[in-house]
């Protein structure tokens, strides 16, 4: 383990201890609080708004001075409505940051809103995690926003970090080792790595949990 890199504060944490290399990891908390969320709804679907969520009507993007902040009020919107219906929620960045910066922050808010909301929020990135860059995924994606600046650490040059998401995807083309890397972060915080199938099926890779996309 690198002794700046995420893995070692997951090691450290008896939650994300492994089995045994290769093997699941024991932590299953995502899928818990998706079970207890889904049961208290009378519902295990989840929302997918895909480009919609930034597709703003004209006669809301023009009541705002930036290009984020319509966004994000428009998605907050669209999460008023859906919360009560809906498990989970899942967001792609990509999106967002045709918008820059803004699109970047708007995407961070939708994300805390969403999960504030009571929705458990998985960010669709589909990320092709690599060794070099499995602390940077569990930084971004799977992190509590510090505020601190991480330019000093060498790790990620951001003055804030985490999308604080509860879930993250990641392709097909993942390392080994990084994803043993990405899942031990992810098993110490309470948070799951995930694939889509090719028949709209999200499988978590550290809990099994199967949701449908369709």
């Amino acid at each position: 383990m690198d002794k700046e890199g995420i893995g070692d504060a997951a090691e450290a944490t008896s939650r994300g201890r492994k089995v045994a290399r290769g093997e699941m990891f024991v932590l299953t908390s995502f899928k818990v609080r998706f079970e207890k969320r889904a049961e208290a709804l009378g519902t295990r679907k989840v929302y997918v708004p895909g480009a919609a969520v930034v597709d703003v009507p004209a006669n809301v993007r023009d009541k705002f001075k930036s290009a984020g902040a319509a966004v994000f009020a428009y998605g907050r919107a669209l999460i008023d409505d859906a919360a009560g219906n809906y498990a989970a929620i899942v967001l792609e960045s990509i999106y967002f940051m045709q918008y820059g910066v803004s699109g970047a922050v708007s995407f961070s808010a939708l994300v805390s809103y969403a999960r504030n909301a009571g929705m458990l929020v998985i960010c669709d990135e589909r990320l092709a995690v690599k060794e070099a860059n499995a602390s940077y995924a569990a930084l971004a994606f799977l992190t509590d926003p510090t505020g601190k600046d991480l330019s000093e650490t060498g790790r990620i040059p951001l003055e804030e970090h985490g999308f604080n998401a509860d879930a993250l995807t990641v392709s097909a083309e993942c390392s080994e080792k990084g994803l043993e890397r990405l899942s031990e972060a992810a098993s110490a915080s309470g948070r799951e790595i995930m694939t889509v199938g090719p028949n709209g099926v999200l499988k978590g890779i550290l809990s099994g949990l199967e949701l449908s996309l369709n």
